[in-house]
C-alpha cells in the first residue's frame, strides 16, 4: 500500500491539476508588506543584511515595513548616520561621507524563486491533511520523510515561502533525525540565505531545535556532528551578514547553543537576558555574578565544533569588529559566544581580545590594553549595543583581563561612567564581578563618598550593586549603611525619614524640598531591595535604619505591608539583628489589620512572619482576625496555606491546647537560642550568612506545598545555629556553609572562571542550595510532639533536591519586573 506523500502516488494525484492559482499567495503578500517589484535595482548604502530575497534582479533588498517577520524585532529602518553602526565590508570603498558604513557584495545573490505549481499543490495537500487530523502517529514520521524527499533540490524556495514554509516545519518537527540531518544538509551551501530571510529564518530555527531533541540518541550523536560542522563551515563564510541580520543573528544564536549542548528549555536564555534577570544576579550575595550558565549542565555539546565556530565567526569578522560591536544583532551574538565559552580561559581571552581589538602577544608584557584600546572601549560604554556587550565582557572576563580593565580602563572615570545612560549598567557589571576586597576598595573610594550624587541622577542600580558587593566581599559594612543614611537624609531632617525616603527614592529625590510621604503608588523596587540588603548587616550597623522603621506611623507600616516590595521588607526586618521589644513595636501597630493583609497573596507571609515573632497575646489576636475572615481567606490561592500553618481551625475548635502548643514550640525556639545562638554574634561578624529577599521567599512564597514547614531559613533566625548542627552530625549543612559564604583555602585558590561556572546556575536573588536545611520552625513543631512517627522521622534527615522543592511548589512569585533602559 502506498503511503501519502511517497514520489508515486504523488505524481498521479497531481498530473490532473498542475495549475495553482497564486494570486491568493500575493494578497496575503501584500497585506504582510511584502514588495514585489521585480524590475528595482538593488541599492547601495548604508548596511541592510538580507532578510528579504524577494527581488529577482539580485542584491540586498532593504524592507521597510515594520512588520518584517514572524517573531522576529524589527529591523533598523533607515540609513541614516544615526543608523551607521551597519557592517562596512572591504569590498565597498565609501565614494561620500565616511560617516557611512557600506554592505559588502553578496557574493552569489539569493533570489527568493517561486515555487512550481505542482510543487505547491503537493505541499498544499500535506498541510491539509495534517491540518485534518488524517495522519496516523505510525505514519506521521514516513510521510514527513517522504515530503522531505520531495525538497531536494528546492530547499531555499520552499523554506522562503510565506506558506509552505509552515509546512515544512511541521514536516521537520516530525521526521527522524537521518531525514532531518538529510535535509540540513542538501541546504547547508544556502543555510545563511535562508537564516536570514523573515520565513526561512523559522524553518531554520526550527531544524535547530528539532536537532536538539535527537540528541539523546546515541546512534544518530555523529551524524548531527557531521551536519552540524557541515553547516557551521558554511555560515562562518557569510558570518558578517548572517551575525548583522535580525533574523539571521537569532538562529546563529541558536546554533551556537546547539553546538555548546544548552539544554532545548534554555535556549532563550542565551538569547535575550531580561533585565530583571540581570538585575537579580547583580544583586545577589553569593560569590562574583556573571551571566553565563553551567557548562556541567551542558551534556550533550559539540565541544570541537563549538570552538570551531566561535574562532572562526571572529577570525571572519576581525577586519569589521568595531562596528560589528555597535551593532544591535551582531552583538547579541558576540555577546552569546562569550557567555558560552566561560569555562575556557584560553579560547575566552582569545575571543575577547578580538572584539576588543587587543593583541596576545602583549599579555606576557602585562600590557593588554594600551591608550588606544582604552578611548576605543570608553566609546563603547555610550552606545547601547556595545555597552550591552561591554556588560558581558566585564562579567565574563578572566582575571588578569579584569584587572586591566579596572585598573586602566575604569580606574579614575568611575563617576562620570555611572552617570551615563549606558555606562552605568557596566559600572554594575565592573561592580558585582568584584573577586578581592582589594578591587572593592578601589572602587569604593571613587563611588562610596557619592551616594548622594548617583541618587539624584537616577542611577540607584550602581549603589545597589555597591551595597551587594561589599556584603559579598564582607567589606565596608559600616562605611555603606552610613553612606547611604546620609545619602537620603540632611542633617536638618530627622534619622526618622530615612525608611520612607528610601521607600519611595524616586518620588523624594525629584522634589526633595517639600516631599510627603504619598498616600499611594508602588513603592521603589530598588530602594526596597537596599534595605533588604540593609536590614541583612549586623545591629550596630543598623541602628538609624531600626530607629527609623520602628518610629513610622501605623498607616505607614500597613501600606508598606500591601506593597509588593515593603512586604519584603518588613519580613527582612523581623528576621534581622533588631531586639524582640523593637519587632513587637512594629508588629503592634498592623494589629486590626491582619485579617486583610492576610487576603493579600503577597503580605499574607509578612502576616506569617510577624505571627512567629509575636509574643503570645499577640499571637492570640492574630489569629482571631484570620478566623473572622477565616471562610473568605480560605477561598483564596494562598489562604489554605496560611490557615494551616497557623493552625487557625485549632484555634477556633481548641483554643486552650492551641496555646499550649504555640507555648510549647515558643519554649524550643528559646530553648535552641540558648544552645546555639549564644556565639553566634562573633561568627556571624566574621561570616555573615546573607540570604537575599529572592531567596528566602521563593522557598515559601508560590503553591505552598506539603514541605511548606521550612518557612526561613534556620541561620536566619538563629545564627550559628547551622555550624552547631553540623557539628552533632546533621547532615546536609556542611555544604550549604560554603554555598552562603562560608569559605576554605580551596575556595581562595579557585580560578575566576571554576568561580563563574560554580555560581553561574539559573539565579534568583540569591543561589538555591541543593539540600534541604531542617529549620527551627520544623525542629519545634516536632519538639511539641510526645511521639514521631517513623514517616516525620524520615522527612526530618531526608535530603530534598531544588527540583523537588520546585515541584513541591515552595518557590516565591519573583519580586522584580522587568526594567528597561
Amino acid at each position: 500500500m502506498a503511503c501519502f506523500g511517497s514520489k508515486t502516488l504523488r505524481r498521479k494525484e497531481l498530473k490532473s491539476n498542475t495549475s495553482l492559482d497564486m494570486g491568493e499567495e500575493e494578497e496575503l503578500s501584500r497585506r504582510r508588506g511584502k514588495k514585489r517589484d521585480k524590475n528595482k535595482k538593488p541599492r547601495k548604502g548604508p548596511l541592510n543584511v538580507a532578510e528579504d530575497f524577494s527581488s529577482k534582479q539580485g542584491g540586498i533588498k532593504k524592507n521597510k515595513s515594520k512588520k518584517q517577520s514572524r517573531g522576529h524585532s524589527n529591523a533598523v529602518k533607515d540609513g541614516s548616520p544615526k543608523n551607521s553602526s551597519r557592517v562596512a565590508c572591504k569590498s565597498v570603498k565609501t565614494k561620500g561621507s565616511l560617516k557611512h558604513h557600506y554592505p559588502s557584495e553578496p557574493k552569489a545573490p539569493t533570489l527568493r524563486k517561486k515555487v512550481d505549481p505542482e510543487t505547491a499543490k503537493y505541499f498544499s495537500e500535506i498541510a491539509n491533511l495534517f491540518e485534518n487530523g488524517g495522519v496516523d502517529l505510525e505514519e506521521h514520521s514516513a510521510i514527513c520523510g517522504n515530503a522531505l524527499e520531495e525538497t531536494r533540490g528546492k530547499e531555499v524556495e520552499l523554506a522562503t515561502d510565506m506558506i509552505i514554509s509552515h509546512t515544512l516545519q511541521n514536516l521537520l518537527q516530525g521526521c527522524d533525525s537521518d531525514q532531518l540531518c538529510g535535509f540540513l544538509q542538501n541546504c547547508a551551501k544556502e543555510f545563511p540565505a535562508i537564516a536570514m530571510d523573515k520565513f526561512g529564518s523559522h524553518v531554520a530555527e526550527t531544524a535547530l531545535k528539532s536537532v536538539a531533541t535527537h540528541l539523546l540518541d546515541e546512534g544518530s550523536y555523529s551524524y548531527i556532528e557531521e551536519t552540524l560542522t557541515k553547516l557551521c563551515q558554511m555560515v562562518v563564510l557569510d558570518a558578517v551578514n548572517v551575525m548583522c541580520s535580525h533574523c539571521g543573528s537569532h538562529v546563529l544564536r541558536s546554533l551556537l547553543c546547539l553546538c555548546k549542548g544548552v539544554p532545548l528549555d534554555s535556549l532563550e536564555e542565551f538569547h535575550v537576558t531580561k533585565s530583571s534577570a540581570v538585575l537579580a544576579e547583580r544583586l545577589n550575595c553569593g560569590p562574583a555574578q556573571s551571566s553565563g550558565k553551567n557548562s556541567k549542565n551542558f551534556q550533550h555539546g559539540f565541544a570541537v565544533t563549538f570552538k570551531f565556530l566561535v574562532r572562526e565567526l571572529l577570525n571572519h569578522a576581525k577586519d569589521e569588529i568595531a562596528t560589528l560591536r555597535l551593532n544591535k544583532y551582531s552583538s547579541l551574538v558576540l555577546q552569546s559566544a562569550l557567555k558560552l565559552s566561560v569555562g575556557d580561559d584560553q579560547e575566552l581571552l582569545h575571543a575577547i581580545l578580538i572584539v576588543l581589538g587587543c593583541y596576545e602577544e602583549n599579555i606576557a608584557q602585562e600590557n593588554i590594553i594600551d591608550s588606544a584600546r582604552k578611548q576605543e572601549i570608553i566609546v563603547l560604554l555610550e552606545d547601547t549595543a556595545s555597552s550591552h556587550l561591554l556588560e558581558v565582557i566585564v562579567e565574563v572576563a578572566p582575571e588578569i583581563l579584569y584587572n586591566e580593565l579596572l585598573t586602566k580602563v575604569f580606574k579614575g572615570s568611575l563617576l562620570k561612567i555611572s552617570s551615563h545612560h549606558c555606562g552605568n549598567f557596566v559600572v554594575q557589571a565592573l561592580v558585582s564581578s568584584t573577586r578581592t576586597s582589594d578591587q572593592m576598595d578601589l572602587i569604593w573610594e571613587e563611588l562610596g563618598p557619592k551616594f548622594k550624587e548617583l541618587f539624584e541622577v537616577g542611577k540607584s542600580g550602581v549603589i545597589a550593586s555597591i551595597l551587594a558587593a561589599c556584603q559579598r566581599l564582607q567589606t565596608h559594612a559600616h562605611e555603606c549603611c552610613q553612606a547611604l543614611a546620609s545619602a537620603v537624609s540632611s542633617d536638618a531632617e530627622s534619622p526618622s525619614c530615612i525608611i520612607p525616603h528610601m521607600l519611595f527614592l524616586e518620588s523624594y529625590f525629584r522634589d526633595k524640598s517639600c516631599w510627603k510621604w504619598p498616600l499611594d503608588g508602588k513603592m521603589h523596587v530598588l530602594g526596597c531591595l537596599m534595605l533588604q540588603t540593609i536590614f541583612r548587616y549586623p545591629s550596630q550597623h543598623i541602628r538609624p535604619y531600626i530607629s527609623s522603621i520602628t518610629s513610622m506611623e501605623a498607616d505607614h507600616i500597613f501600606q508598606t505591608a500591601k506593597d509588593a516590595g515593603g512586604a519584603r521588607v518588613l519580613e527582612v526586618f523581623l528576621c534581622s539583628d533588631a531586639t524582640a521589644k523593637q519587632k513587637l513595636n512594629v508588629i503592634t501597630r498592623l494589629q486590626d489589620r491582619y485579617g486583610e493583609l492576610a487576603m493579600n497573596p503577597s503580605s499574607s507571609f509578612t502576616v506569617e512572619k510577624c505571627f512567629n515573632a509575636s509574643s503570645m497575646p499577640l499571637k492570640e489576636a492574630i489569629a482571631g482576625e484570620l478566623q473572622a475572615v477565616q471562610a473568605e481567606l480560605s477561598k483564596t490561592k494562598h489562604g489554605p496555606y496560611l490557615l494551616k500553618k497557623l493552625d487557625i481551625d485549632g484555634f477556633a475548635k481548641r483554643p486552650q491546647q492551641w496555646k499550649l502548643h504555640q507555648a510549647s514550640k515558643e519554649s524550643a525556639y528559646k530553648e535552641f537560642q540558648a544552645a546555639f545562638g549564644s556565639s553566634s554574634k562573633l561568627n556571624e561578624q566574621k561570616v555573615p550568612v546573607y540570604q537575599s529577599s529572592q531567596e528566602s521567599s521563593k522557598k515559601r512564597r508560590k503553591g505552598h506545598g506539603h514541605n511548606s514547614n521550612a518557612v526561613a531559613s534556620s541561620s536566619t533566625e538563629f545564627p550559628g545555629l547551622e555550624i552547631s548542627m553540623a557539628k552533632l552530625g546533621f547532615p546536609g549543612h556542611t555544604q550549604g556553609f560554603k554555598r552562603k559564604g562560608y569559605s576554605d583555602e580551596n575556595d581562595a585558590e579557585e580560578t575566576p572562571s571554576k568561580k563563574f561556572i560554580r555560581n553561574s546556575i539559573k539565579t534568583s536573588f540569591v543561589r538555591k542550595s541543593g539540600k534541604r536545611k531542617s529549620s527551627a520552625t520544623e525542629l519545634a513543631d516536632l519538639a511539641g510532639k510526645e511521639k514521631l512517627s517513623a514517616r516525620e522521622v524520615q522527612e526530618l534527615f531526608k535530603p530534598t533536591t531544588k527540583t523537588e522543592k520546585q515541584q513541591s511548589g515552595m518557590e516565591r512569585t519573583p519580586f522584580l519586573k522587568r526594567r528597561k533602559r
